[in-house]
């Protein structure tokens, strides 16, 4: 079940991007544009899967009276 919902939002995604960026894309072959897409899809559903998870900012040292 989970594979199929990966390759239908693989596939999603994939179609999107082809809408978007097909017009820029006239110079490469059919062949060179579909392993685009497909790249461009799987880097896409990966990082919607598993965001990047910001590193926590780094604590404010305290003053050395508060900490005494």
């Amino acid at each position: 079940m989970k594979d199929n919902r990966k390759a239908e939002a693989v596939a999603a995604a994939r179609h999107e991007i082809a809408r978007r960026i097909a017009r820029f894309c006239t110079s490469l072959s059919p062949e060179e544009f579909d392993a685009l897409l497909d790249r461009m899809a799987k880097v896409q559903w990966k990082y919607e899967v598993m965001p990047v998870k910001s590193y926590p900012a780094e604590v404010e040292p305290q003053p050395r009276e508060l900490l005494e």
